[in-house]
């Protein structure tokens, strides 16, 4: 029985397989094929219909027909035109049904790939982009070749419509190979603008992957080498150049790709004795430029060592130019320059660029963060900023700070470079005064200060008032109890020390106005402070001292200490430079002689001093450094080299660390610190 049922079960399959499928057309069962010879007579009619309606309502009418004889061959027809009137309605969304159901229920309809491309355009249409390109590329092989200009063209304007600029490489490309005269121009010419739009790994990817004919090989090739060129990968730059202008030597870029091997040729020419300058020869800043060329052709004599020499104007584009010729022209291993804040940034900029070694003296913050090849000699704010916090907290124990600025940029550099140092290392800013540059008049910034010009908020004075008021009953004479109370009431000096980064006018002005106001500075004069304590019976009085930046040392004459001079107020104040003509160290004062048997008469500053430097450094690397990428990892290496402005050793960040010149002023006007007052806590002595 179990045999006889399998064979019975078997005999039912093989006869339902032989069966034509059926289908039911308005309530009737009848075979596919009869009821397709009912449908083509229906669609016949229906399309008589359709042709005199609107797109829309046509396709709606197609639509229910398909649905009718839905299974028939004939309805997919209908499905086919009603997505296409639907698609060129704008309907994309209902298109997209149309030809959806048309390759789901009739994949193998003659008209299914003609469907297929119906829904890429659909998708592409209503914002399915990346759908619409994956689509059209599977199908693009199938079409007819009358088609395929359509196809490539519509698949084009999708992809660069969408930004898929690789998409609309490739297509462009297929559409380039399609056309021909004008047509193909402006095809291949929207070709490289795509190209132009590629990232790096698109550029390779589809030069690997497209025919090595293909049209657009040109353009990629080109913005190969102008990437790699970029990103100063000199050799495959050069590679892809040569490529370009040897594959297509009467191409459009066939030029610029031989501008660039030439460009990488100079680039990467050096002369390793050649050490450049780029400094203002001309314009407002020129005698910044003579003296900084001075300094380093001093740096410079003997040794077969040559300084090539380029005018920067004081200009951003100056400064680009004179580094381009003294890297491109002259074959420089290294550059001093860059001085003026104007120039300072597009002169780093450029230096990267270029893979220059370049050494700036700008004081400007931050210019090494233009890249490895940018290094800094010039004394900047956070320098000055850190060797105060660190001299007065860390060796004078200092901890509380009052600070008067002037509102420039200088100024308020400094100020901010030192609160923040301060308040880094646990101390803090007990007051602050700003004023303006031109201020002449100081006693009412100390007066406020120092809690003398408010004095309603000052419990002592109510105090004070309260007594006379009691002990005076006569108006005149209160009256004169008060000013005299007034004026000899001391000030309020919480804090251990005054910092004025300001320049030598109106430090003379200041430091005169804070002893009107019996604020006593003179910290290294301990005889003096206890005559003081004396006189004025302030057995609690704490001497406040002075400090400042390398803006005093704008004009000798605050330092003079004869009778009537200014420097007697500024007794025992402590400012830093990052040079110092008159120090006794062995390099600066080698420097400072040799300076001037070449230019009797002048005394050198800063500036040449770190010129001297910055150049000097360079050509203690030139018998081990032959290429600038050995120059740059020989500066970024410096450690302890003994210059005119201290032992230099290149931090981290390739900007200088050393100690700086701490000044001083003493009976016999400004002089330097010595080690031993350095090292430790306590005054300075006179």
């Amino acid at each position: 029985m179990r045999v006889l049922g399998r064979r019975f079960l078997l005999l039912l399959v093989l006869s339902l397989a032989g069966c034509p499928k059926r289908v039911v057309v308005n309530g009737q069962e009848m075979p596919v094929s009869q009821a397709n010879e009912v449908a083509r007579v229906e669609l016949a009619r229906v399309r008589q219909e359709v042709a005199a309606l609107p797109p829309e309502p046509g396709a709606d009418r197609l639509l229910a027909f398909a649905q009718r004889f839905r299974g028939v061959p004939s309805a997919a027809d209908a499905l086919h035109q009603a997505g296409d009137l639907l698609l060129a309605a704008g309907k994309a969304d209902r298109a997209a049904q149309a030809y959806g159901t048309l390759v789901s229920e009739y994949p193998l309809h003659p008209r299914a790939t003609e469907a297929k491309y119906g829904l890429a355009l659909a998708d592409v249409q209503r914002g399915h982009a990346a759908d619409g390109l994956r689509t059209l590329a599977s199908i693009y092989p199938q079409l007819e070749p009358s088609r395929r200009p359509e196809a490539a063209a519509r698949a084009a304007a999708a992809a660069e419509a969408a930004g898929a600029w690789p998409d609309a490489v490739r297509w462009l490309g297929e559409l380039a190979d399609l056309t021909q005269g004008e047509e193909r121009r402006a095809v291949l010419a929207r070709g490289a603008d795509a190209v132009d739009r590629l990232a790096l790994p698109d550029v390779e990817r589809l030069r690997k992957e497209l025919p090595r004919e293909a049209p657009l090989q040109e353009p990629l090739a080109m913005k190969a080498a102008r990437i790699h060129l970029h990103l100063r990968d000199y050799p495959r730059a050069q590679e892809a150049a040569r490529e370009v202008f040897l594959r297509w030597p009467a191409g459009p870029y066939a030029k610029d790709a031989r501008a660039i091997v030439d460009r990488i040729a100079r680039l990467t020419f050096v002369r390793p004795n050649v050490i450049g300058v780029a400094v203002p020869l001309s314009g407002d800043y020129q005698p910044w430029g003579v003296a900084i060329v001075r300094a380093v052709q001093l740096a410079a004599e003997g040794g077969g060592v040559r300084v090539a020499v380029r005018d920067t104007r004081g200009e951003p584009d100056g400064a680009a130019q004179a580094l381009e010729a003294l890297a491109l022209e002259e074959g420089a291993i290294a550059v001093v320059g860059g001085v003026t804040n104007a120039e300072a940034e597009r002169a780093a900029a450029t230096a990267e660029e270029l893979q220059l070694p370049f050494i700036s003296l700008s004081k400007q913050e931050g210019l090494t963060d233009a890249g490895p090849h940018v290094f800094q000699n010039m004394l900047t704010a956070s320098a000055q900023a850190k060797a105060l916090a660190d001299f007065a907290m860390g060796r004078r124990g200092m901890r509380r700070f009052a600070v008067m600025y002037p509102s420039i940029t200088y100024g308020t550099e400094l100020a901010n470079a030192f609160w923040d140092e301060v308040e880094g290392r646990g101390g803090e800013i007990r007051g602050a005064e700003t004023y303006a540059p031109d201020r002449t008049t100081f006693t009412p910034l100390v007066k406020d200060m120092v809690g003398k010009l408010h004095l309603e908020e000052r419990s002592d004075w109510q105090e004070q008032q309260r007594d006379i008021a009691k002990a005076e009953k006569d108006p005149f004479r209160r009256k004169k109890a008060l000013e005299k109370a007034r004026d000899r009431l001391a000030p309020v000096v919480d804090f251990d020390a005054i910092f004025i980064p300001d320049f030598a006018r109106s430090v003379k002005l200041i430091a005169p106005a804070l002893a009107v106001e019996d604020v006593v500075t003179q910290t290294c004069l301990p005889d003096d402070v206890e005559r003081i304590r004396k006189t004025t019976g302030r057995a609690d009085l704490r001497p406040v001292q002075l400090l400042g930046a390398n803006g005093w040392s704008s004009d000798p004459s605050l330092f003079d200490t004869a009778p009537g001079g200014a420097g007697r107020y500024v007794r025992c104040a402590i400012f830093v430079d990052g040079f110092y003509a008159g120090s006794a160290r062995p390099a600066t004062k080698a420097f400072v002689e040799a300076f001037e048997r070449r230019h009797a008469g002048q005394v050198p500053t800063i500036l040449e001093a770190s010129a001297f430097d910055a150049a000097g450094m360079a050509r203690a690397q030139l018998g081990k450094a032959q290429t600038r990428d050995q120059m740059r990892d020989a500066l970024a290496a410096v450690k302890g080299y003994v210059g005119a402005t201290g032992d230099i050793t290149m931090g981290p960040r390739r900007t200088p660390e050393k100690p700086l010149f701490f000044l001083t002023v003493d009976r016999d006007g400004l002089r330097e610190l010595t080690p031993e007052e350095l090292a430790g806590p306590g005054p300075g002595q006179p």
